[in-house]
């Protein structure tokens, strides 16, 4: 080998050598830790907005029961109360057959018990209980379902029947 080309190898060696050490040094280390921690909170917080603009929050099970007692209300106005019904405006002449069961069943106690839990397909489950007579001695339970339509927690349709098939009363909403 020529000196030259010798020389040149060994500038070159040094070269990569001198990059290499630059590279290991602990602040290096320290900055791409910085900057790996930094894309990774922003990348939890876009995934965490974007979860929460897609679904709202999930609800306890005292807030889907007021929003099921909130349904039954005789004195909520009929197009509020088909809005808290998956395909609520089928039950819009069902609404005087929801009254008469609860007119039949004055004493009845419903509700909704924990646990929900989110079916993360865009369905909540919860279980509702129901006593027709109100005395404890005969407790109906099922389970019922809750479907998020335009950005509301809406309850089933088909579990809505259910309520209704649990508690002995017939609809032509339902079938």
């Amino acid at each position: 080998m020529r000196p030259t080309r010798l020389a040149r190898i060994v500038l070159a060696v040094a070269g990569v050598l001198a990059v290499v050490s630059a590279c290991d040094s602990s602040s290096d280390e320290a900055s791409v830790d910085a900057a790996r921690s930094r894309a990774n909170q922003s990348l939890s917080s876009s995934v965490a907005a974007s979860s929460s603009a897609a679904h709202p929050p999930l609800p306890s099970a005292a807030q889907l029961d007021a929003q099921i007692k909130r349904a039954l209300d005789p004195a909520l106005p009929d197009s509020e109360r088909t809005d808290l019904i998956e395909d609520g405006n089928v039950f819009k002449d069902a609404i005087p057959d929801m009254y008469k069961a609860l007119q039949d069943n004055p004493r009845a106690i419903y509700g909704v018990t924990d646990p929900v839990f989110d079916n993360r397909d865009g369905t909540l489950t919860a279980t509702m209980r129901l006593d027709k007579d109100g005395s404890g001695t005969v407790i109906r339970t099922t389970v019922v379902h809750f479907v998020l339509i335009d950005g509301k927690w809406k309850i089933s349709r088909t579990d809505l029947c259910g309520i209704l098939r649990s508690a002995d009363y017939r609809t032509p909403a339902c079938g």
